[in-house]
Formats: structure tokens, C-alpha cells, sequence
């Protein structure tokens, strides 16, 4: 993972225009990881069978929508105004994404135990 090398600073900086190199590359990986995110969601819904399609389909709605509401907010952070659900937006779309990686793990566990 590359965010870890590409660091958000604290909205307080953000606000008083301290934005660096770093702000904007946290942007582009976060984007590019989404991107790489839903690949591997659509994949898993295209291979794992009616069922887990469905799911998948859930799962991405979840993420986008969280993902979504947390941009409708994304000038009050740059400008340091409250931001009260921003963070569970945030968490939406991250367990949204965690919660698929789970399932995901339960349905091919499940399949390689599976008589052939």
C-alpha cells in the first residue's frame, strides 16, 4: 500500500493553505486503490456465482455511497468547518469494502473444501 508514503496533513494545515505534494498524491493513490478496489469486486461477482454477485453488487453500492457522501463534504474540510458524519461516511465505504473482503475469504475457503 502506498498511503502510508503519501500522508494526508490535519485539516488546520489544509485551511491555512500549508496543502503539499503529499495532499495531492494522497488523492491520486486513494483514487487509484478505489479503482483497483472495484476491479477486484467486479471479478469476484463475474467468478463466485449468483449469490455472491448480488452481494457484490451490494457491497459496491455501500462503498460508493459512503464514498459519495464523504466528497459532499470534502470543501468543508479543506476550509475547517465541522464535518459531524463525515467520519461514518468514511466508515461506509471502508467496511462496506472490509465486510466484502470477508465474505469473499468464507466463499472461497468454502469452495476449495468443496467435493469435486
Amino acid at each position: 500500500m502506498v498511503s502510508p508514503f503519501t500522508p494526508m496533513h490535519v485539516r488546520e494545515r489544509l485551511a491555512a493553505g500549508e496543502q503539499t505534494g503529499t495532499d495531492t498524491a494522497h488523492l491520486w493513490v486513494t483514487s487509484l486503490t478505489t479503482l483497483l478496489i472495484l476491479a477486484a469486486m467486479g471479478f469476484g461477482a463475474a467468478g463466485l456465482g449468483k449469490r455472491f454477485r448480488f452481494y457484490s453488487i451490494a457491497s459496491v453500492v455501500a462503498m460508493t455511497g459512503g464514498g459519495l457522501l464523504t466528497l459532499t463534504q470534502m470543501k468543508d474540510v479543506a476550509a475547517n468547518l465541522p464535518t459531524p458524519l463525515n467520519g461514518v461516511y468514511e466508515r461506509i465505504g471502508i467496511g462496506g469494502y472490509l465486510l466484502w473482503m470477508a465474505v469473499l475469504a468464507v466463499v472461497l475457503l468454502r469452495a476449495a473444501r468443496a467435493p469435486r
